[in-house]
């Protein structure tokens, strides 16, 4: 009998357990509640969030790349532009978004490199995963052709003939093309003003339009204009200098005597406390977008190719990139 009341009381126990679910040590109950990452992943949309406006180099090949989504990833991926505060206000807002792989954003070196020295900020590189490159920023300086500026020393002498130059601006102190431009001018000794637009095309239509004197640019956003005689290439901050097709080599400030130097990126990131494999998934996506041979066709019709970097290069240049605009930015500050 007490053999049998005994076998009774073990298979109750069993059977409640089992009904509890309480005995599985796979079950997110035993594993504190978190979800394991899903084999499944993703099952709904993706969002990238772009920190620079419509229209702009890295919000047009963030959109190109989100094109790719249902055919590669099965669902939708979108790009959301949150601007203002020289990129910080992506930047919160993707590390307010949940750790869950479906939100992205796209950064640049100078979200730590260069904009905490100006904004107060509450994040840091190691909130951060970097994926996969987007680009080289390959920043040039032009005028409007109708100017007769063509070169640095011509930039001077208008200068000289008291004229103050007004030069389009995408942000304030804290955006790397503000920074880069103004530190060029204080170098040269040229009196200037800046005059602010909402993203990179705004201000070459401005230019084009003979609003400004001078502004700053990336291929996607000039190459036409210059190809088409209305925009001249005064020198770029790569400190090799630049050959963009269609227009051939274009001089480095060094290369003209002027001690400036730029090269800077932008790049997909997630929150760093996303699960591995969600990142794998989303890094595999891009580099399969960028491996397509139509999206390739796209970036040369830019002028340009995607860099297909990895995490430890992105963070090795954006460390010493920090390390380079310790120089620039007390010059306007």
């Amino acid at each position: 009998m007490k053999k049998f009341l005994s076998l009774a009381l073990t298979l109750l126990m069993v059977l409640s357990l089992a009904a509890c679910g309480g005995s599985d040590p796979k079950t997110p109950a035993a594993d504190g509640g978190k979800e394991p990452a899903a084999d499944s992943f993703p099952e709904k949309q993706i969002t990238i969030i772009m920190p620079w406006s419509l229209g702009g180099g890295p919000d047009t090949i963030a959109r190109q790349v989100a094109s790719y989504g249902e055919k590669i990833l099965g669902v939708p991926v979108i790009v959301e532009n949150h601007t203002g505060g020289a990129g910080t206000i992506a930047m919160n807002d993707a590390l307010q978004a949940e750790d869950d792989g479906y939100t992205m954003v796209v950064a640049n070196g100078p979200l730590f490199s260069l904009t905490p020295s100006f904004v107060n900020v509450n994040y840091t590189l190691d909130d951060i995963t970097p994926l996969i490159g987007m680009r080289i920023t390959e920043f040039v300086i032009l005028t409007n052709s109708k100017s007769n500026i063509t070169n640095i020393e011509e930039l001077k002498a208008y200068a000289e003939e008291g004229n103050t130059i007004k030069y389009a601006t995408t942000g304030g102190p804290g955006n790397d093309s503000y920074t880069m431009i103004s530190v060029l001018f204080k170098l040269l000794d040229i009196p200037s003003e800046a005059v602010p637009y909402d993203g990179g095309q705004e201000a070459i239509n401005a230019l084009v339009g003979g609003h400004v004197d001078v502004a700053i640019g990336s291929p996607p956003t000039y190459r036409d204009y210059v190809i088409n005689g209305e925009l001249n290439c005064l020198g770029t901050f790569i400190p090799e200098g630049l050959d963009v097709e269609g227009i051939g080599h274009i001089p480095s400030f060094k290369e003209q005597g002027v001690d400036v130097d730029f090269t800077g990126m932008d790049y997909f990131a997630v929150r760093s406390s996303v699960d591995d494999a969600k990142k794998e998934v989303l890094t595999n996506f891009i580099k399969e977008v960028y491996a397509d041979a139509e999206f390739q066709e796209f970036m040369a019709g830019m002028g340009m190719k995607a860099w297909e970097s990895t995490e430890s290069e992105i963070l090795d240049m954006v460390n010493a990139q920090s390390e380079a605009m310790s120089k620039y930015i007390p010059l306007v500050q």
